[in-house]
């Protein structure tokens, strides 16, 4: 069985973006699991991007979390100057492939938005190659270097989650156009957003999630 995952568990000052991202996909990943891929819908017309009413945070804080929580030398050097490179990147990633592949669990390689499959090898069971992926996320630096890397990509000034989400679901023209960021919150908590087309709007839900400002498809992950 292949496992799929959003993103390494991140530190905790991080898990209140994620929590809302997981909630977000969950239909998406239903889908790959279930379906390996959604059947597609007629893709909305372009528009230009919405600027959501959002102050730029910074990422600074969560890399102070993710300083404190950091395990090795190789986090730490990483971290220390509040931006992860593309070399950073890549010595993560190659720490991981190599620590899944030493366990018996083949590593798919990480989606442009940080999520990534893996399967078990012969005689290890999906429960233990989990325990294994967990494992080998924290001993690599996924869990905090490679998680914020995806989130900057993502989302480079940390503006308002629900901002960007509202103002691209409202790009897709999948909820009305007055629908803000205090309808995103509300609407995620109990998954009751106002398609007025399902597909279409679980569709718009799913591009959102992952890429709410249309910035990976410019990126190289």
């Amino acid at each position: 069985m292949v496992g799929w995952r959003v993103l390494a568990t991140p530190p905790s000052s991080l898990r209140a973006v994620m929590k809302r991202l997981s909630k977000r996909l969950a239909i998406a990943i239903a889908c790959l699991l279930a379906f390996s891929g959604c059947s597609s819908a007629e893709n909305p017309d372009e528009a230009v991007p919405i600027i959501p009413t959002a102050s730029a945070k910074g990422w600074a804080d969560e890399f102070e979390e993710a300083r404190r929580r950091a395990t090795t030398d190789f986090e730490r050097k990483a971290l220390e100057d509040d931006r992860i490179s593309d070399a950073e990147f890549a010595e993560m990633e190659s720490a991981f492939t190599t620590c899944m592949r030493e366990r018996n669990v083949t590593f798919r390689g990480f989606r442009p938005g940080g999520g990534y499959e893996f399967r078990p090898g012969r005689g290890t069971t999906t429960a233990e190659a989990n325990g294994i992926a967990d494992e080998c996320s924290a001993s690599s630096g996924l869990d905090t270097v490679g998680s914020l890397y995806f989130l900057m990509k993502r989302n480079p000034q940390n503006l308002d989650e629900d901002a960007i989400m509202a103002a691209c679901l409202v790009r897709k023209k999948a909820v009305p156009p007055t629908y803000s960021a205090a309808d995103v919150a509300r609407d995620t908590l109990g998954q009751t957003y106002p398609f007025s087309d399902k597909t279409r709007g679980e569709k718009a839900l799913e591009e959102c999630s992952h890429d709410p400002l249309g910035l990976l498809d410019k990126q190289t992950r």
